[in-house]
Protein backbone atom coordinates (compact mmCIF):
# COMPACT_ATOMS: atom_id res chain seq x y z
CA UNK A 1 0.00 0.00 0.00
CA UNK A 2 3.00 2.48 0.83
CA UNK A 3 4.10 1.56 -2.63
CA UNK A 4 0.62 2.56 -4.23
CA UNK A 5 0.47 6.01 -2.39
CA UNK A 6 4.20 7.02 -3.49
CA UNK A 7 3.54 6.22 -6.90
CA UNK A 8 0.71 8.24 -7.20
CA UNK A 9 2.20 10.93 -5.45
CA UNK A 10 5.01 10.86 -8.11
CA UNK A 11 2.73 10.75 -11.22
CA UNK A 12 -0.03 13.31 -9.78
CA UNK A 13 2.00 15.90 -7.51
CA UNK A 14 2.43 18.29 -11.05
CA UNK A 15 4.87 20.53 -8.46
CA UNK A 16 7.57 18.35 -9.55
CA UNK A 17 7.46 18.12 -12.67
CA UNK A 18 7.41 22.09 -13.70
CA UNK A 19 10.55 21.94 -11.60
CA UNK A 20 12.25 19.68 -13.80
CA UNK A 21 10.84 20.98 -17.04
CA UNK A 22 12.26 24.35 -16.20
CA UNK A 23 15.39 23.21 -15.12
CA UNK A 24 15.99 21.66 -18.42
CA UNK A 25 14.38 24.67 -20.67
CA UNK A 26 17.31 26.87 -18.35
CA UNK A 27 19.85 24.41 -19.05
CA UNK A 28 18.72 24.22 -22.90
CA UNK A 29 18.79 28.10 -23.03
CA UNK A 30 22.26 27.84 -21.23
CA UNK A 31 23.91 25.77 -23.73
CA UNK A 32 22.62 27.21 -26.89
CA UNK A 33 23.87 30.64 -25.15
CA UNK A 34 26.95 29.30 -24.89
CA UNK A 35 27.46 28.50 -28.50
CA UNK A 36 25.95 31.23 -29.38
CA UNK A 37 28.81 33.03 -27.11
CA UNK A 38 31.43 30.34 -29.39
CA UNK A 39 31.07 31.19 -32.28
CA UNK A 40 30.97 35.10 -31.82
CA UNK A 41 34.30 34.50 -30.42
CA UNK A 42 35.61 32.62 -33.21
CA UNK A 43 33.93 35.10 -35.33
CA UNK A 44 36.08 37.85 -33.91
CA UNK A 45 38.99 35.99 -33.07
CA UNK A 46 39.17 35.06 -36.77
CA UNK A 47 39.03 38.59 -38.34
CA UNK A 48 41.63 39.85 -35.14
CA UNK A 49 43.79 36.73 -36.93
CA UNK A 50 43.79 38.03 -40.35
CA UNK A 51 44.05 42.00 -39.35
CA UNK A 52 47.40 40.70 -37.80
CA UNK A 53 48.53 38.59 -40.67
CA UNK A 54 47.82 41.34 -42.78
CA UNK A 55 49.49 43.80 -40.70
CA UNK A 56 52.62 41.73 -40.28
CA UNK A 57 53.05 41.26 -44.03
CA UNK A 58 52.88 45.19 -44.59
CA UNK A 59 55.44 45.80 -41.94
CA UNK A 60 57.29 42.93 -43.21
CA UNK A 61 57.48 43.96 -47.02
CA UNK A 62 58.29 48.00 -45.45
CA UNK A 63 61.46 46.18 -43.92
CA UNK A 64 62.51 44.60 -47.01
CA UNK A 65 62.74 47.52 -48.92
CA UNK A 66 65.76 49.80 -49.50
CA UNK A 67 66.40 52.74 -51.54
CA UNK A 68 69.93 54.04 -52.14
CA UNK A 69 70.40 57.68 -53.25
CA UNK A 70 73.05 57.18 -55.14
CA UNK A 71 73.15 60.69 -56.63
CA UNK A 72 71.24 63.81 -56.21
CA UNK A 73 72.45 66.39 -58.94
CA UNK A 74 70.42 70.70 -58.77
CA UNK A 75 71.31 72.59 -61.83
CA UNK A 76 69.16 75.61 -60.85
CA UNK A 77 65.86 74.96 -60.84
CA UNK A 78 65.49 71.37 -60.77
CA UNK A 79 66.71 68.54 -58.14
CA UNK A 80 67.57 65.02 -59.60
CA UNK A 81 67.12 61.92 -57.30
CA UNK A 82 69.10 59.01 -58.25
CA UNK A 83 67.71 55.77 -56.82
CA UNK A 84 68.71 52.29 -56.30
CA UNK A 85 66.38 49.52 -55.18
CA UNK A 86 68.99 47.41 -53.42
CA UNK A 87 66.30 45.45 -51.40
CA UNK A 88 64.79 42.47 -51.32
CA UNK A 89 61.16 43.34 -52.71
CA UNK A 90 59.97 44.26 -55.49
CA UNK A 91 57.44 47.34 -56.89
CA UNK A 92 58.98 50.38 -54.33
CA UNK A 93 56.63 52.96 -55.02
CA UNK A 94 57.32 56.62 -53.90
CA UNK A 95 55.12 58.24 -52.02
CA UNK A 96 56.63 61.60 -51.66
CA UNK A 97 59.99 63.60 -51.55
CA UNK A 98 60.55 66.09 -49.01
CA UNK A 99 63.65 68.72 -49.64
CA UNK A 100 64.75 71.05 -46.78
CA UNK A 101 67.11 73.09 -45.10
CA UNK A 102 67.05 74.33 -41.59
CA UNK A 103 64.20 76.84 -42.07
CA UNK A 104 61.98 75.59 -45.04
CA UNK A 105 61.05 72.44 -46.74
CA UNK A 106 59.64 71.45 -50.13
CA UNK A 107 57.19 68.45 -50.55
CA UNK A 108 56.43 66.57 -53.42
CA UNK A 109 53.74 63.75 -53.00
CA UNK A 110 54.06 61.36 -55.86
CA UNK A 111 56.99 62.33 -58.03
CA UNK A 112 57.26 61.28 -61.72
CA UNK A 113 59.89 58.09 -60.95
CA UNK A 114 61.83 57.47 -64.19
CA UNK A 115 64.63 54.49 -65.57
CA UNK A 116 67.74 55.75 -66.86
CA UNK A 117 67.22 55.71 -70.50
CA UNK A 118 64.00 58.30 -69.63
CA UNK A 119 61.45 55.72 -70.15
CA UNK A 120 58.80 56.83 -67.07
CA UNK A 121 58.29 53.95 -64.92
CA UNK A 122 55.97 54.24 -61.15
CA UNK A 123 57.97 51.29 -59.62
CA UNK A 124 61.52 50.07 -58.90
CA UNK A 125 62.22 46.39 -59.04
CA UNK A 126 65.23 44.63 -57.03
CA UNK A 127 68.25 46.25 -58.75
CA UNK A 128 67.02 48.58 -60.82
CA UNK A 129 67.76 52.23 -60.98
CA UNK A 130 66.16 55.28 -61.36
CA UNK A 131 65.86 58.84 -60.83
CA UNK A 132 62.90 61.52 -59.92
CA UNK A 133 63.04 65.12 -60.58
CA UNK A 134 61.78 67.75 -58.18
CA UNK A 135 61.39 71.78 -59.59
CA UNK A 136 62.44 74.26 -57.43
CA UNK A 137 64.53 77.02 -57.82
CA UNK A 138 64.21 78.25 -54.27
CA UNK A 139 67.87 76.51 -52.95
CA UNK A 140 70.67 78.35 -53.09
CA UNK A 141 73.92 77.92 -54.31
CA UNK A 142 76.61 76.54 -51.74
CA UNK A 143 73.36 75.54 -49.12
CA UNK A 144 73.45 72.35 -47.39
CA UNK A 145 70.25 70.48 -48.02
CA UNK A 146 68.05 67.17 -46.74
CA UNK A 147 66.30 65.25 -48.77
CA UNK A 148 63.62 62.45 -47.79
CA UNK A 149 62.28 59.74 -49.58
CA UNK A 150 58.93 58.31 -48.37
CA UNK A 151 57.65 55.01 -49.71
CA UNK A 152 53.78 53.89 -50.29
CA UNK A 153 54.99 51.13 -47.71
CA UNK A 154 56.34 54.12 -45.36
CA UNK A 155 59.73 53.01 -45.38
CA UNK A 156 61.61 56.23 -45.11
CA UNK A 157 64.87 57.14 -46.97
CA UNK A 158 67.25 60.40 -45.94
CA UNK A 159 70.24 61.82 -47.93
CA UNK A 160 71.72 65.02 -47.76
CA UNK A 161 73.54 67.54 -50.69
CA UNK A 162 75.38 70.69 -51.24
CA UNK A 163 73.62 72.62 -53.99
Amino acid sequence: MLVIRISKTIFYNKKAESYVISAVILAGVAIAMGFAVLAWAQGRSSVYTQEYSETMDAETAKLKERLAVEYIVYDGNKIRVYLLNWGTIDGVRIQSVYVRNSTWHIAVSTPPLKFLNGTSTSYLDIGKEGYTDISSNALKDGGYYYVRIVTVRGAVFDSTFVA
